[in-house]
């Protein structure tokens, strides 16, 4: 199994907890333009850090999705006090302008107020809340919600991506769905799971 279906397994189990908890609204993801589904970790004690990775997928004009393009995330600014806190992130791209900022070769969450707390359970209606360019879901030590992802830098992983694709690719190809991916993993199934489509 190559780095990137690795990083697709653990995003597809990542997305399917929050979806089993009822924590992401199907009609959320649905409507979403991409999603950026992503593990950390922050460290402090003399100096906070933290780091991690993930892949996003993006809206095709055909309703489906791109295939996956990885990514890896760090910042010297999100910590804990003592030890270390491991963390999952879902960030839904509401937004052509969000996904495009995933088409960088490196960019920073939460320029601008772009970042807040999407809407949570089934029943959640997001027609009166103000949709925001990312809504983030986050679970930290079992515990959904609470946790700010701002400030947090995102960097496209290019060699993960061309080993996966077999050549020279860019992430802006990538989510412009101008490539195919075989998939074995678990990912494409609960991206339909998440919409409603369908059940893992």
């Amino acid at each position: 199994m190559g780095n990137l279906d690795k990083e697709c397994d653990k995003a597809g189990q990542i997305l399917k907890s929050f979806i089993e908890k009822g924590k992401i609204p199907a009609h959320v993801i649905a409507k979403a333009k991409g999603l950026a589904i992503f593990s950390g970790f922050r460290a402090a004690m003399y100096l906070a850090g933290a780091g991690g990775s993930g892949v996003v997928v993006a809206r095709l004009p055909d309703g489906s999705w791109s295939a996956p393009s990885a990514f890896s995330v760090k910042s010297g600014g999100v910590g804990l006090a003592y030890g270390v806190d491991v963390y999952d992130c879902v960030c839904v791209l509401n937004t052509q302008e969000a996904v495009e900022a995933y088409m960088k070769s490196e960019t920073t969450l939460g320029a601008g107020a772009t970042l807040a707390a999407g809407p949570v359970g089934g029943t959640a209606d997001i027609s009166t809340k103000e949709v925001k360019p990312i809504w983030t879901y986050t679970k930290s030590r079992g515990l959904y919600g609470g946790l700010t992802v701002e400030g947090i830098s995102i960097s496209e992983r290019s060699g993960i991506n061309a080993e996966a694709y077999g050549s020279k690719i860019t992430a802006t190809q990538i989510l412009r769905g101008e490539t195919k991916w075989r998939s074995t993993t678990l990912l494409p199934e609960v991206l339909k799971m998440g919409e409603g489509k369908s059940v893992v």
